[in-house]
C-alpha cells in the first residue's frame, strides 16, 4: 500500500511536471502577443501625436507668414499715409491759392484788359511804321483784334491768345522770306508787280514782264528804282516761291539806318498807369534792332 502510494506520488509529480513544461510555450506566446499589442498601441498613439504636431507646426508657420505679410503691409501703409498727408497739405495750400486768385480775378481782369488794348494800339502803330508789305492783310488783322475786344462772347483768355498770335505772326515776318503779287503805283499809274520781302530788311518789287525793278527806301519813305538788282530780285522770287534752293541774295536794304521814335508811337505804347516815359523807347529800339539783325541773317 505504501509502495503504491509512492508510485502514485511519483506519477502525480511527473504529470505535474509534464503539465508545467507543456504550458510554458503558451505563456511565452501570450506574453509576446500582449507585448506586440502594446507596441502597436504605442506606435499608433505616436503617429497620432506626430500628426497633431505637424498640423500645429503648419498652422504656426502659416500664422507666422501672415504676421510677416501684415507687418510689411503695415509699414508700406504707414509710408503711403505719410505721402498722402503731404499731398493733402499741398492740395489744401493750392486750393487756398486758387480761392485767393478767384477772389481777385475781377481786379486782375480790370487791369489786364487795358493792357491788351494798349498792346493792340502798339501793334497797329508798328504796322504803320513798318515797311509797306501786305498792308491790307496786316491792317485787317489789327482791325479784327479791335472787334474781338468788343465781343462779349469771347473770353479774356481767347482775346489774349489772338493778340499773341498776331504778335507772333509779325515776329515771323522778320525771320523768313516771302513773295506775293500786288498793286503798286508807278509813275502815277497802278501796276501789278511781284513783291519780294527779305525779313524786314529788304522789300523789293519787279513788274511781271521783268523790265522794272525797285526797292523800298525806308529813310526816304518811297519806292526807288533798282535796275541793277533785276536778276537778284528774280532769283529771290524763285527762292521765296520754292522754285530754287536757298541762296545768298544781294539786295538793297530797306531798313532805316537809324531808329526813329515818333511821338504818336510812344503815346500809343504807354499810359499813365505804366512805367515812366522812356521805357518804351528802349523796347522800340530793341524791336527794330532785333528785326533788322534777324532779317540780315535770313537774307
Amino acid at each position: 500500500m505504501r509502495v503504491l502510494s509512492c508510485r502514485t506520488r511519483v506519477i502525480c509529480a511527473s504529470w505535474v511536471m509534464t503539465c508545467v513544461m507543456s504550458s510554458q510555450p503558451l505563456l511565452a506566446q501570450e506574453t509576446v502577443d500582449r507585448s506586440q499589442a502594446v507596441q502597436e498601441t504605442i506606435d499608433q498613439a505616436g503617429r497620432q501625436t506626430q500628426g497633431r504636431i505637424d498640423t500645429l507646426s503648419d498652422k504656426a508657420r502659416t500664422m507666422l507668414d501672415e504676421y510677416r505679410r501684415a507687418k510689411d503691409q503695415a509699414a508700406s501703409l504707414a509710408v503711403y499715409n505719410e505721402q498722402l498727408a503731404k499731398q493733402v497739405d499741398s492740395q489744401t495750400e493750392e486750393l487756398d491759392s486758387i480761392n485767393r486768385q478767384l477772389s481777385s480775378i475781377d481786379q486782375t481782369k480790370r487791369s489786364f484788359v487795358p493792357f491788351m488794348v494798349r498792346a493792340i494800339d502798339t501793334l497797329d502803330m508798328f504796322v504803320k511804321r513798318d515797311i509797306p508789305f501786305l498792308d491790307t492783310e496786316r491792317t485787317q488783322r489789327v482791325a479784327g483784334l479791335r472787334d474781338l475786344m468788343g465781343r462779349a462772347d469771347v473770353t479774356t483768355a481767347e482775346q489774349f491768345r489772338q493778340i499773341m498770335t498776331a504778335y507772333q505772326t509779325e515776329i515771323d515776318y522778320g525771320r523768313n522770306i516771302g513773295t506775293y503779287e500786288g498793286e503798286l503805283a508807278l509813275d502815277g499809274e497802278p501796276r501789278t508787280v511781284q513783291f519780294l520781302r527779305v525779313g524786314r530788311v529788304a522789300l523789293l518789287y519787279q513788274t511781271l514782264d521783268g523790265r522794272e525793278t525797285g526797292y523800298w527806301d525806308a529813310d526816304a519813305g518811297t519806292w526807288k528804282p533798282a535796275p541793277d538788282y533785276r536778276r537778284a530780285v528774280e532769283h529771290g522770287i524763285n527762292v521765296a516761291s520754292e522754285q530754287a534752293p536757298p541762296d545768298l541774295l544781294h539786295v538793297p536794304l530797306s531798313a532805316p539806318q537809324q531808329t526813329r521814335e515818333p511821338a504818336a508811337y510812344k503815346a500809343a505804347a504807354s499810359s499813365p498807369e505804366d512805367a515812366a516815359p522812356g521805357d518804351d523807347t528802349s523796347v522800340d529800339s530793341q524791336t527794330q534792332n532785333t528785326a533788322q539783325e534777324k532779317g540780315q541773317g535770313d537774307a
